[in-house]
């Protein structure tokens, strides 16, 4: 079982309401089974909904209470991506996912580039959003798809 983020899939779950259908992702995986997921969408956020960036560190931050998240017109979402990624790796468990492939960019997904404040990083340190922090710290493979 490999777990895509559902915007991958075609879902419109985005916070723009929109997707980020990856044709060329779902050709690859084939007759693998799928289960497609929306941390934010599980953590109880509308689509659409306000965008959101990370404060004060990335998403391992986040799991240590060291960092949050606050959507652009200055509400802490920061227990609605902690609840998404916590549902996220549940059923990740519970249906024996051994493959994450997840959405770049991303303030729940991201595992290389994300907007911090307002600023994309990319660097020598992996930056990660929420719900892929979660997984990696249990061991979960994660492959970040533009």
């Amino acid at each position: 079982m490999i777990l895509v983020s559902a915007c991958l899939c075609g879902q419109r779950c985005r916070y723009d309401g929109k997707t980020k259908e990856n044709k060329a992702l779902m050709t690859r995986l084939g007759k693998e089974d799928i289960l497609p997921v929306c941390p934010e969408e599980l953590g109880g956020l509308p689509t659409p909904r306000p965008a959101c960036r990370l404060v004060g560190g990335d998403g391992a931050d986040v799991l240590a209470g060291r960092a949050r998240l606050v959507d652009e017109t200055g509400v802490d979402r920061t227990a609605d991506f902690l609840k998404g990624a916590h549902r996220t790796l549940a059923l990740a468990r519970s249906h024996g996912v051994q493959h994450c492939c997840l959405k770049a960019k991303s303030p729940s997904c991201g595992s290389k580039q994300l907007a911090l404040q307002g600023v994309l990083l990319e660097g020598y340190r992996p930056v990660l959003g929420v719900t892929a922090a979660l997984l990696l710290a249990n061991g979960f493979f994660v492959e970040e798809i533009l």
